[in-house]
Order: C-alpha cells, then sequence, then structure tokens
C-alpha cells in the first residue's frame, strides 16, 4: 500500500465553498484493475490550505489515468478550479494534466508509522 498526499490552496474567502464542494461530491468509480486499487482518500483543510491523503495499491501512473477519466473526478475538479488560487490552478482532464499536478503538488513523505497486529504484540 502506498500512501500520497497533495496538497493546494484555495482563494481567500472561499473556504466554505471549497469545504462543501470536496465534503459532498459523488465519489469517483472504484479502480480496480487486478493490480491497482484506491483504498481510501481523506481530504483535510485548514485556512486556504487542502491536503488530499490517498491510499492505493499499485501504480501511481494507473490512478492518475483513473481519475483523469472519471466523469465524477472531472466534475469536481472543474468547479474546484474556480476557487484555487492562480499558481495552483491545474487541468485533471488527461493523464499529462493529472501527471503535472501530481508532480508539482505531492508531498514528501517524511515518516509512517504503522502498529504491529493485535497478535504480535503480546
Amino acid at each position: 500500500m502506498q500512501r500520497l498526499a497533495v496538497m493546494f490552496r484555495v482563494r481567500p474567502g472561499t473556504e466554505d465553498k471549497v469545504r462543501e464542494l470536496l465534503s459532498g461530491y459523488e465519489p469517483p468509480k472504484q479502480l480496480e484493475d487486478g493490480e491497482n486499487r484506491l483504498l481510501s482518500t481523506s481530504v483535510f483543510m485548514k485556512d486556504g490550505l487542502v491536503v488530499r491523503m490517498i491510499e492505493i495499491e499499485g501504480e501511481l501512473p494507473a490512478l492518475m489515468r483513473h481519475l483523469s477519466q472519471d466523469p465524477s473526478i472531472q466534475r469536481v475538479e472543474r468547479e474546484l478550479d474556480r476557487y484555487l488560487v492562480e499558481e495552483d490552478r491545474r487541468d485533471m482532464s488527461s493523464p499529462e494534466g493529472a501527471r503535472e499536478f501530481f508532480l508539482r503538488a505531492m508531498m514528501e513523505t517524511v515518516t509512517t508509522r504503522v502498529a504491529p497486529p493485535r497478535e504480535a504484540r503480546a
């Protein structure tokens, strides 16, 4: 499993609209192509900073292709783009645009700590 996080900023005064948009859109179709699977997403927001955490099994390029083709994601990304600061606007309508966004917005993983399974703690 891979955990990824991307960040982007929204214009001041648009936080409520962004919060509503990101908490209420139709989830994307599940990515399950035999090798790749989207496990979960979480969105965090503080003031004008948004962090989206994504957990996947498989490869990031497959996720980028999937997100660039999913109708639900296309709708929310077009709407979201209206609220982003100019430097963080992006085009997620193609695999190339999704790739460029992920390369620019992906946060560095500093550490991941996972608790051992319950039976191993004894």
